[in-house]
C-alpha cells in the first residue's frame, strides 16, 4: 500500500473529472505530521503538523489496526480527494436514483498503519432549467443548479431530459518509519 495511498487519492479525483469532463470538478488535500507521543497502553496518540507545527492529541479507537507498529518520531499522511463529475447526455433511465458504493482497504497484520477508503455516489437527475451556462438538475433528494464549463453541451439536452451525476471522495492515511538522522560529517583529516 504505501506510497500508492496519495496517488489513489490524487488519481481518483482526477479520473472522475476526466470520465465526465463537460462538468466538474476535483481537490486533493495532503496533511503530514509526525508523532510527537504515543502511549500504546491508552492508545492516545499526538501528532504535530509539519507545515504548521499545530498539535491534536486523540485516542486511536478499535479501528485503527496495527497501532503497535507506531513510534515517536513516525511521519503520518493523510490524503483527502473528491470530484465531482456530470455527463449532460440523455439516459435511458427516466426514474431519478442515488447509489452509493464504498470500499475500503487496510495495511496487513504487522504493517504500519494505513488505509484507503473510498465512495462514489452516482445520481440519475433531471433537468428542469437551462439558462446560459448553468442548468438546474433535480435529483431523488436534492436540486441543483450548477455551472457548465462548456455551454456547447447544452444544446445537446433540453428540460425534462435525464443526466448522470457522479460524486467521488477517497481517503488515504499511512504510517512511514521516521527517517534516520543525518551522519555527522567527517572530521578533517590533518
Amino acid at each position: 500500500m504505501g506510497n500508492a495511498l496519495r496517488f489513489i487519492a490524487a488519481s481518483l479525483a482526477a479520473t472522475a473529472v476526466a470520465a465526465f469532463a463537460q462538468v466538474g470538478a476535483a481537490a486533493v488535500a495532503t496533511v503530514t505530521a509526525t508523532v510527537e507521543d504515543i502511549n500504546q497502553a491508552t492508545r492516545e496518540v499526538t501528532l504535530k503538523d509539519t507545515r504548521t507545527g499545530a498539535k491534536v492529541s486523540f485516542v486511536a479507537g478499535p479501528e485503527v489496526k496495527n497501532l503497535a507498529q507506531v513510534a515517536k518520531g513516525d511521519v503520518v499522511t493523510i490524503a483527502y480527494g473528491e470530484a465531482v463529475g456530470i455527463k449532460l447526455e440523455k439516459t435511458s433511465d427516466h426514474v431519478r436514483s442515488r447509489t452509493v458504493t464504498e470500499g475500503s482497504q487496510r495495511a496487513k497484520p504487522g504493517e504500519k498503519p494505513g488505509m484507503v477508503a473510498m465512495r462514489e455516489v452516482k445520481v440519475v437527475a433531471s433537468i428542469e432549467k437551462i439558462e446560459k451556462d448553468n442548468v438546474t438538475l433535480r435529483g431523488p433528494e436534492h436540486t441543483e443548479t450548477i455551472k457548465v464549463k462548456d455551454p456547447e453541451v447544452l444544446k445537446k439536452v433540453k428540460v425534462g431530459d435525464f443526466v448522470t451525476a457522479v460524486y467521488q471522495e477517497a481517503v488515504a492515511v499511512k504510517v512511514e518509519k521516521a527517517s534516520a538522522p543525518a551522519a555527522p560529517p567527517a572530521a578533517p583529516k590533518k
